[in-house]
């Protein structure tokens, strides 16, 4: 049987199952709704493709990179408000699909379990726009993407830096000057499995809903909240201190195992483009500081700087890029909750959605006293303000 990477630090990324020539390998969940490669030893002939796909088990060989920095805003105003921060990949995939190209990223299939999946349609691109704070699925990607520069076809793949890793380790010797790699700064993967059970618990509580949008812009950039919506009316609002699933996100409580020891977060980086959230654009370019949104990038290799400059529909920057090396080292943070996550995972799939959120994140009195602090310096008009002062 071929030796893959451990249960913590398999990243999930499927290079070894898109790999696999005889269908022998099948990404399953396992109780705690992550997936992780399971080998039918009747199918299997130990050719050891997978193995080599595995970003984990055999690394990728370092490259020389050329990291130039830039800051972007879309021109597009309503491109800016439906993206987390400054529409950058928007813009990226724009320039892609006018070059003839498709662009695959996370976007939601049914019951807002979030898939990889591919665009050739400016029109779409909607569909790839905001951020979504848990594990996508891979699927057959990595194959649509090898399937795509056979073509000849420009191609942008968009994901986590694990996600980069395991395409580039399954392509191997066969990547190409067309494939254009976007990698975000990742805090962590939370569980889908929990992801369900806050899906349960919203509609058990607020009722249905058909959108749901992690960071939304309605009260400004400074200010992003999770929202819920029914047609074109907010259901739910709740900002970081309070929505229950930002506070497990942002707190660690369902990570995967391999997040806390990630070996693709590092400078530099494997991708072409590297893109993440300019929350401090005052003290870098004053001129963006319109509370819309900004976006940080990265450019590793001349077609990445090519693909940023070309893209007329953003409004873009330069400045140095080693003031970002902090950042792109590391973004696993360490105010982590205590957990026992073997009894958390096993509450997740006997507990009601309301007892299991009331259990491990209860609305306490010092969370009810951040929400109106937060709301009420935003009223006022300061909120902004003052979280410039504490940045």
């Amino acid at each position: 049987m071929p030796i893959l990477a451990d249960h913590n630090a398999c990243t999930g990324c499927s290079a070894c199952a898109n790999k696999c020539n005889h269908s022998a390998i099948e990404m399953k969940e396992d109780n705690t709704g992550f997936l992780y490669p399971v080998v039918s030893s009747e199918h299997c002939v130990e050719c050891g493709l997978c193995q080599s796909a595995c970003p984990i088990v055999t690394p990728l060989t370092n490259q020389q990179r050329d990291p130039r920095g830039f800051v972007a805003q879309h021109k597009d105003p309503k491109v800016l408000k439906e993206s987390t921060s400054g529409g950058a990949f928007t813009g990226i995939a724009q320039y892609v699909i006018e070059h003839g190209g498709v662009v695959f990223g996370a976007s939601y299939a049914d019951d807002f379990v979030v898939v990889h999946t591919f665009l050739d349609s400016v029109e779409e691109l909607y569909r790839f726009r905001n951020s979504k704070y848990v594990q996508s699925v891979i699927g057959d990607s990595y194959k649509q993407v090898k399937d795509f520069l056979k073509q000849d076809r420009l191609v942008c793949f968009s994901g986590t830096p694990c996600q980069i890793q395991g395409l580039l380790a399954y392509l191997g010797k066969t990547s190409s000057e067309k494939l254009i790699t976007v990698d975000i700064v990742c805090h962590c993967v939370p569980s889908p499995l929990i992801f369900r059970k806050y899906l349960e618990y919203q509609k058990n509580t607020t009722g249905e809903f058909d959108n749901l949008v992690f960071r939304d812009k309605s009260k400004g950039y400074s200010y992003s909240t999770m929202a819920l919506y029914k047609g074109s009316k907010c259901v739910y609002r709740r900002g970081s201190e309070s929505d229950r699933w930002f506070r497990a996100f942002l707190h660690g409580m369902c990570d995967r195992p391999s997040c806390e020891s990630c070996k693709a977060q590092r400078w530099p980086r494997q991708s072409d483009i590297t893109i993440w959230d300019c929350f401090i654009i005052d003290k870098i370019v004053p001129g963006f500081d319109n509370n819309k949104g900004t976006t940080n990038i990265i450019t590793w290799s001349d077609k990445g700087r090519e693909v940023i400059e070309g893209a007329n529909c953003l409004k873009t920057q330069i400045v140095s890029a080693v003031q970002f090396k902090h950042k792109i080292d590391r973004e696993y943070f360490s105010d982590l909750m205590s957990v026992n996550s073997s009894i958390m995972y096993q509450d997740a799939h006997s507990m009601s959605s309301e007892d299991f959120f009331n259990k491990y994140l209860p609305e306490t009195a010092s969370v009810k006293i951040k929400r109106i602090i937060r709301e009420l310096l935003y009223a006022i008009g300061i909120y902004g303000f003052i979280k410039k002062i504490l940045s």
